[in-house]
């Protein structure tokens, strides 16, 4: 534990200086109807729960703990949230020591950030593929920039490459997982449109 709260310590006192950083570069970005649309596609796409949750998603944690042990299947839990703190710290080593460090500060998130301040800092430092590193340049590769209208099939494939990033070689292995996981993208969005998950926004903000 005194490990745990040591490597918290100093990653606690880094974090709060990129934050700092990446907060005043997003007061640049326009938030358009297309930019809250994108935030809407992150959401659906990696943590539906977003706005029902203070960092962690504890019945994604349980459910993977589960398969985990029942199935032995390594399954996700991250939230957006603990996704912006693997890329501020830089660490992704698979140990549990890691993985609770990064719980907690995800959880100290909600004290600087707003929710929508959250995803889009994500949305703007993430590394979609060799040489897209954050959303400009991803945009750009589709000829856009983040005041541009960005239609659903060009906010898919964005958030697709979260969890397939695209390589710096054409790899048809990589290109077809980003097409399916496009398509999976864009049924979640239809999906979640519908109920409370992407409503909380209009409603509670």
């Amino acid at each position: 534990m005194k490990k745990i709260f040591k490597e918290y310590k100093v990653d606690k006192k880094n974090l709060v200086n990129r934050l700092n950083i990446e907060k005043n570069n997003i007061d640049t970005i326009e938030l358009s109807d297309s930019i809250e649309k994108l935030i809407c596609f992150l959401i659906s796409a990696e943590d539906h729960r977003f706005y029902y949750h203070f960092g962690f998603d504890i019945i994604a944690i349980l459910r993977a703990v589960k398969n985990r042990i029942i199935w032995n299947k390594f399954e996700g839990a991250s939230t957006i949230e603990q996704q912006l703190v693997r890329v501020l710290t830089n660490k992704y080593e698979r140990n549990l020591s890691r993985k609770i460090n990064e719980i907690i500060l995800a959880y100290s998130l909600k004290k600087t950030l707003t929710k929508r301040e959250i995803a889009l800092i994500y949305l703007n430092i993430a590394y979609y593929g060799s040489n897209l590193e954050g959303l400009n340049k991803i945009l750009n590769k589709f000829g856009l920039k983040p005041e541009n209208e960005i239609n659903d099939q060009i906010c898919a494939e964005v958030v697709a490459r979260l969890k397939y990033p695209e390589p710096a070689k054409n790899s048809s292995h990589k290109l077809i997982l980003i097409k399916k996981r496009t398509s999976h993208i864009r049924f979640l969005y239809k999906k979640h449109s519908s109920n409370k998950y992407l409503n909380y926004y209009d409603k509670h903000n």
